[in-house]
């Protein structure tokens, strides 16, 4: 899976610029700095796994589950980090749990990938339907296979310990939802009692 978390020093003071699938940002804070930022999302295949073709994926018009019981620590879109001192974009969102806490699946569809990805550590992609693939990173056990199809509510892993792989400091769940190559706002989907 591409990173798609961004680290940005200073403040955007720059314009926009799309061409080739990158998004490219000047900044400026005492010097310019520049920053590319993949804007399609891609999720490579998993090592060694076919996912299965799903005669008919889950019907993404129902609301989507917390996938954990914690705090949204870090809502999605741009963020600031005081004590990193850097801006970064959160394409999802965190949310704060104890480790071990079980990871339940946000809508039902196929999984399409099980792997370590950069940024995320260890992460489980869901295929949902409708162009809809929820991603569920930094888990500390999956128990589920690419392939697998699997139902809303049903246990995908489990929320894994502080890594390296983060900005946020403690256990956390990285949660994001993409229609075709476009992050979404989850809570956008949540069902009002999530």
């Amino acid at each position: 899976m591409a990173n798609r978390r961004l680290t940005m020093f200073g403040i955007i003071g720059g314009v926009a610029v799309v061409g080739g699938g990158i998004l490219t940002f000047a900044l400026t804070h005492r010097s310019s700095h520049t920053v590319t930022v993949p804007v399609a999302h891609h999720v490579p295949s998993a090592r060694g796994h076919q996912a299965a073709q799903a005669p008919a994926l889950n019907d993404t018009t129902a609301p989507l589950l917390m996938p954990v019981n914690g705090t949204v620590s870090n809502p999605f879109g741009w963020q600031y980090s005081g004590a990193l001192n850097e801006w970064y974009y959160n394409p999802g969102i965190t949310v704060s749990a104890k480790a071990g806490t079980p990871v339940h699946a946000a809508w039902g569809g196929v999984v399409t990938q099980v792997d370590n990805v950069d940024h995320q550590g260890l992460s489980v992609t869901v295929k949902d339907g409708n162009d809809y693939e929820t991603v569920y990173g930094h888990l500390g056990s999956a128990s589920v296979k690419a392939g697998q199809m699997i139902k809303q509510g049903q246990v995908v892993g489990s929320v894994g310990g502080s890594s390296i792989y983060s900005r946020q400091p403690g256990s956390h769940l990285d949660f994001q939802v993409f229609h075709g190559s476009m992050a979404t706002n989850p809570e956008g989907f949540m069902h009002p009692s999530s």
